[in-house]
């Protein structure tokens, strides 16, 4: 069993660097010591550390932030591109361990009970606690709520006195549910479909203007398919008052006939067991010389520069 030197940084507040999906995939096949000098390197968004260590990298974002091939030598992210053996895209719902029970909830969400439904005693959900966010989010909710109130229980916007624990439990109650990203980008879809579908709700979602690629457009409403937020909510107010039509939706799967989480985790184990199997020196794919190499010495001088803002900032401030 091949020995290989490996790290994690970056990555969200819930990800343990030494206990995470991407080491237990790597385990299945390699020896993994965990190391300040790492051969691979798996960074995402949160730091800038990566650019110190000279190895293999790795990048990875559930973030809406497109890879920098001139810094890394592999990605797996939310773009539709194709780039040789550099790029993967994948959206992280798919192997982060706290979406795991929402897609599988989600994938079988039309087989509910008509009893079910007794419990969806509320109009709509909207649960957000960032309020960073493109403009159009709170525009959403707005329109919705001229028609019928919607009951915001996030900590962004609440309006039932509190923000609630269990946002699945929550969400069941309602008919609809607001699936908003952060932002608007072509294949930037996060957890908030699956967990609005995983819900039992129709949900209302924007963000990846491409996403009936990935989900079965008929279980949901994509606002991409129309002009302006009136004609959203002329659909929804179509839905609210038309039983058949309601159920009908709910009867719709989430995914496509040929969605399938094996061949989804297939995937992500041949591609990154394609760079380990490698010789370690010809697993380099980002230009390390010539303007490669200034390249990456310029990003290192503007994060020296922005660390020493910081800094100033703070003095500044006290």
């Amino acid at each position: 069993m091949k020995t290989i030197k490996v790290k994690c940084i970056g990555f969200w507040g819930a990800f343990d660097p030494r206990d995470n999906f991407i080491l237990d995939l790597l385990k299945k096949r390699y020896q993994v010591e965990l190391s300040d000098e790492p051969e691979y390197l798996f960074y995402s968004t949160s730091t800038e550390d990566f650019l110190d260590y000279d190895c293999v990298r790795i990048f990875y974002t559930g973030e809406n932030v497109c890879p920098d091939f001139n810094l890394c030598d592999y990605a797996i992210g939310f773009e539709r591109l194709t780039f040789a053996d550099r790029y993967l895209r994948r959206p992280f719902y798919l192997d982060v361990p706290m979406y795991r029970e929402d897609l599988d909830r989600a994938m079988h969400k039309h087989e509910f009970r008509m009893e079910d439904l007794k419990e969806k005693t509320e109009f709509c959900s909207f649960i957000y606690s960032n309020k960073e966010s493109d403009p159009f989010r709170d525009q959403l909710l707005d329109k919705i709520n001229s028609y019928k109130e919607v009951h915001s229980g996030g900590r962004y916007r609440n309006n039932i006195g509190g923000s609630v624990d269990d946002k699945f439990a929550y969400q069941w109650k309602h008919k609809f549910s607001i699936a908003s990203e952060n932002s608007y980008h072509s294949g930037y879809s996060t957890e908030k479909l699956v967990q609005s579908l995983a819900a039992l709700t129709i949900p209302i979602y924007w963000g990846d203007p491409s996403i009936a690629r990935d989900f079965n457009e008929k279980a949901f409403i994509n606002c991409h398919q129309y002009d302006t937020l009136d004609e959203i909510l002329e659909r929804v107010i179509e839905i609210d008052q038309n039983e058949e039509l309601y159920l009908k939706m709910l009867r719709e799967p989430a995914f496509y006939p040929d969605f399938s989480l094996e061949e989804k985790r297939r995937e992500l184990e041949e591609f990154i067991y394609h760079i380990i199997d490698q010789p370690y020196e010809k697993a380099f794919r980002k230009t390390r010389y010539c303007w490669g190499a200034i390249y990456e010495a310029n990003a290192k001088r503007h994060r020296k520069m922005d660390r020493m803002a910081e800094k100033l900032l703070k003095i500044f401030h006290r």
